[in-house]
């Protein structure tokens, strides 16, 4: 019996008289007998072309989506990028004029208490010694709400006016050789022990000792002005 298709050496082996019954398609050997439908080679490779044609395409079609999605996800990032960069900077910029400003009141501040302490030295001392004062008295003022108040030794606030704190420092014997006699007490001289306050030109001679050994520079100052009358 006769194969539909054979192969090349199955071909071989048959009588030439059997041969004539095939023809070759490609590789092998078909029975060419009429009647049976011969397949549709230009059909299927077309079919197969189709296929591939279709298969390529949705492939492309998934890569350019997937890099789509890629982009926009680069473009994400580097937009939460710049904003960290900015947000970052415009911390940084706050911060900085968060300290200027700082800076700047301290140093409106500490004009005012300067100048209170200046007002409050050349009140009752002339210059260096004045300036030397208004050191000390720097060291017991601050503002508080935009006023100068006093405070203690210790930095505390306290009911004190600055016009008592200048009598502190007045009659305090610790500043006593840099505030000025006259500022003092007023007539160059400090109230004596046990008597009242007396112009140099009233002093008996024992209080113009008594004046001489508590306040020398003052008494030096009187004596100069020709305050003292003679005896």
């Amino acid at each position: 019996m006769l194969k539909y298709q054979i192969t090349s050496e199955e071909f071989a082996q048959l009588e030439e008289s059997q041969q004539g019954f095939y023809t070759q398609n490609g590789e092998v050997y078909q029975l060419a007998v009429e009647g049976i439908p011969q397949p549709d080679v230009d059909g299927l490779k077309r079919q197969r072309d189709e296929l591939l044609a279709e298969k390529k395409a949705e492939q492309d079609k998934r890569r350019k989506a997937e890099a789509e999605a890629q982009q926009r996800e680069q473009e994400r990032l580097a937009a939460e990028g710049n904003y960290k960069q900015l947000f970052e900077s415009s911390q940084s910029a706050t911060a900085e004029w968060q300290q200027k400003y700082q800076a700047l009141q301290q140093q409106i501040e500490q004009s005012s208490i300067n100048q209170t302490a200046i007002k409050l030295a050349t009140d009752i001392a002339d210059g260096p010694n004045a300036e030397i004062l208004s050191e000390f008295v720097t060291r017991r003022l601050k503002l508080v709400d935009g006023q100068v108040r006093v405070t203690d030794a210790s930095g505390n606030l306290t009911v004190s006016s600055v016009d008592q704190l200048k009598e502190e420092f007045k009659n305090d014997p610790r500043w006593a050789s840099l505030v000025t006699g006259s500022k003092a007490n007023g007539g160059g001289a400090a109230p004596l022990r046990g008597s009242p306050t007396k112009e140099p030109n009233q002093m008996t001679e024992s209080e113009r000792k008594e004046f001489k050994a508590r306040d020398p520079e003052g008494f030096k100052r009187a004596l100069n002005a020709g305050k003292f009358n003679p005896y």
